[in-house]
Parts: C-alpha cells; structure tokens; sequence
C-alpha cells in the first residue's frame, strides 16, 4: 500500500486568484488518489474551500506573514517534506520549504495562473478548470435562499461593487440595465433581480436593490461566504458585474457571464465560451496614459455606456438559461 503523497499548494494572495486552483486540486486527486493536499492561503480565500472534500488541511492566515502566529505556522509546514509544492503568490515562502518538486509561479509571465500550472504538470487548460466543491447542505440552503424552495422566477445577477472607483460602473447605470432587461419585452421578463456583493460594499447594494424591482441582496459578510455566493451564482440565467472575485466565481458556476472593463486588463479575466468582456472606448493602455499606476479617486468607467452594456448582453445573453437547468 503506497503512503500519502504530500502536496503543499502555497496561495497567499487574492480569491479570485486562488480560485484558479479549485480545478487542479480535483485534477490532482484523481491523477494522484494518495494525494494529500495542506492549502495555504488567506482567511477570505479559505472560503472557497469550506466544503472541498478534496482538500485534507487549510492553513489560514490572516495579516502580515512575519506576525508572530503566521511565523509559527509556516515554520511548522517547513519542517514537513513534501512530494509537490506550488507557490502562486508568489512568495519566497516556497523556499523554506522541502519539496522534492517545487513550482513557483511566474508573476512575469504573460499567461495566468491556469495557463503555467497545466503547463508545469503537462495538461491542458480545460482539464483544470476552476469549479468548486459544494456540500449538500450548502446547496438546500442557497435554494432556500434564492426562492423559498418553490420555485420561483429565475434570476439575473449583478454585482455592482469594486474595491476601487476607478473599476466601479456607476450604481445607477446597473438600476437602469436591469430594469431594461427585466421589462415585460426585454431578454430577462419575469427574472428577479439578485444583488450581490461584500459586506464592506452594503449601501451600494442597497441603493441598487431600491432602484430595481423583483430585487433581492445577498450580501456576502458574517451570514454568507464567498463559497455560499458561488452556490447561488450556480442559478444565474446571467451575471454581469466589475472586475472583482464574483466575475470570477460566476465563471466558475457556470453562468453567462459578462465582466465591465476599464483599468483591468483583459489577460486576467477567466477563461470559458459563456465569459464576455465589455469595455468603453479606451483601452488599458489609453486609461493608464492618465492614470500611470491606476490609484487615481476617479471613475474610469463612465466611458462605457448603458446601451453598450445592454446590447452585448442582448445578443450573447438573450436566450440563455440557468446554468443548473442547462445541465439537466
């Protein structure tokens, strides 16, 4: 009988980054079903992987890696040996680590995340696509959650939040699209509205859920985590939002979903037929001629209209059903 094959996945940095590992992680445990894989990542991107079955250990840290906690635990995992190690911080943490194979990420490399992995462990992209694990529980609660169990009108959802206002459509111009796709002659009659986003971004959501009928918010704070939004973005018939973790999550869940761009560049967005990206105008390269390290307290948005936005959904989106009912 052969012993576990220790795998440390090294993800100090963002969700919507360490989303990219959900489908490697599946992908190795199948490859390799001794694996025993330690997660090593932030509290906010632990989340995700509350319900993985495929994840044997998560190490969490929260602030500073050099606080005396976080100091503790890394020095622990150090002393371990590990069959694989993959940093996709980077960081230089992968160094103190014993690894008889160790990969770290190229932060260089024009390709994202998915792209150097499959590269490294000689798959293709498709193979590792991000999906995550979601118990039974989670689901029943998520229905509930959505449409009391009957079942109800299904829903489009938005995300109108961005953790900074250069990124940020204005609040008003998703009010006006939702109400122009949800009109008894537009794509999405008879839809109800799900709202979703941080607790940090609460007024936003709540101005947006004023100004929208058939609107409901799921705010994602001490009640609900990233994982449990992931589980409701599974029934979007469409998703439109900024450049922040949802995008990412929806793409995952499987919706039609469609990114607004403005300061980000387009090589970071997801991969997958049913991601559309829409942008104003400009390009990032016209928008960084202004704005040289994208800090700026301005709206690089206000250049990508309503009726861009509504258009494109219009015709990719238009027919679109809801994820979960698509794969019956």
């Amino acid at each position: 009988m052969k012993g576990d094959f220790p795998i440390l996945l090294l993800a100090i940095c963002d969700p919507a980054k360490v989303l990219a590992l959900s489908g490697v992680i599946a992908r190795l445990k199948h490859e390799i079903p001794h694996a025993r894989i330690t997660l090593a990542t932030t509290s906010a991107s632990a989340q995700l992987f509350e319900d993985d079955q495929f994840v044997d250990e998560i190490q969490a840290f929260d602030g500073a890696l050099f606080h005396l906690k976080a100091l503790g635990a890394l020095s622990e995992l150090s002393r371990r040996r590990w069959g694989l190690v993959v940093d996709i911080g980077p960081t230089l943490i992968s160094r103190m680590m014993k690894a008889r194979t160790r990969f770290t990420l190229n932060p260089n490399d024009p390709a994202g995340v998915l792209e150097q992995i499959s590269t490294k462990l000689h798959l293709q992209p498709g193979e590792v696509a991000p999906g995550l694990r979601v118990s039974a529980r989670r689901e029943a609660q998520v229905r509930n959650l959505i449409d009391n169990g009957r079942g109800e009108a299904p829903v489009i959802v938005i995300a109108p939040g961005a953790g900074w206002l250069g990124r940020r459509w204005p609040t008003e111009r998703f009010a006006v699209l939702a109400t122009r796709l949800m009109r008894e002659d537009g794509p999405f009659a008879n839809h109800r509205l799900l709202v979703i986003g941080a607790e940090s971004e609460r007024d936003t959501l709540q101005a947006l859920r004023m100004a929208t009928p058939r609107a409901q918010v799921l705010e994602v704070g001490d009640s609900h985590s990233l994982l449990t939004a992931y589980a409701a973005l599974k029934y979007a018939a469409v998703f439109i939002g900024n450049d922040e973790v949802w995008f990412h999550l929806a793409a995952a869940a499987g919706a039609p979903t469609f990114g607004l761009f403005g300061p980000s560049d387009e090589s970071t967005a997801p991969i997958g037929r049913n991601v559309h990206v829409i942008r104003g105008p400009r390009s990032l390269v016209e928008i960084q001629a202004v704005d040289p390290k994208l800090k700026q307290t301005v709206c690089h948005m206000l250049d990508l209209t309503i009726e861009r936005v509504a258009a494109v959904v219009e015709r990719e989106a238009g027919g679109a059903i809801p994820a979960t009912d698509a794969a019956m």
